[in-house]
């Protein structure tokens, strides 16, 4: 099976906390920053952490990085994949295919980086999958 996916994240500018390290109002944040806080601020991290994950009802994926892609689940879960390597292009193209026989992507599976005209710039390895919940609309009030 080939899948290409394409890009469906908004960015939404905002102030947030990554672990230690908080960001100033007066500094300003890069994409990814950006891209991240989006996430950050609809889902929290589990701990726990998958090595593969299905591919029916994927919803959509954000490239965070040149190492991360965030898929969208249903059922309000999420999984960020942090890749060992950089994958080069795919921040800036944003879109990639892989092929499988299974219905499922996992780590080690190899995304292909396309451009607009569906021109491969290279391939990369996935790593884990770490799962993220969404984080409840209530839960702040």
């Amino acid at each position: 099976m080939l899948k290409v996916i394409r890009p469906f994240a908004a960015l939404v500018a905002l102030t947030i906390s990554f672990g230690s390290v908080a960001l100033d109002e007066d500094k300003e944040m890069t994409k990814a920053e950006k891209r991240l806080a989006n996430i950050l601020e609809k889902y929290e991290y589990t701990g726990k952490e998958k090595s593969c994950i299905p591919l029916r009802g994927l919803r959509s994926q954000t490239v965070i990085d040149e190492k991360t892609i965030f898929f969208e689940a249903p059922g309000g879960r999420g999984y960020m994949n942090k890749m060992d390597n950089r994958c080069p292009r795919l921040v800036f193209e944003e879109r990639f295919s892989f092929k499988t026989s299974l219905n499922q992507l996992c780590s080690l599976d190899i995304i292909t980086v396309l451009d607009s005209f569906g021109r491969e710039w290279g391939s990369c390895g996935l790593g884990k999958f770490e799962e993220m919940k969404r984080i409840p609309k209530d839960k702040d009030k």
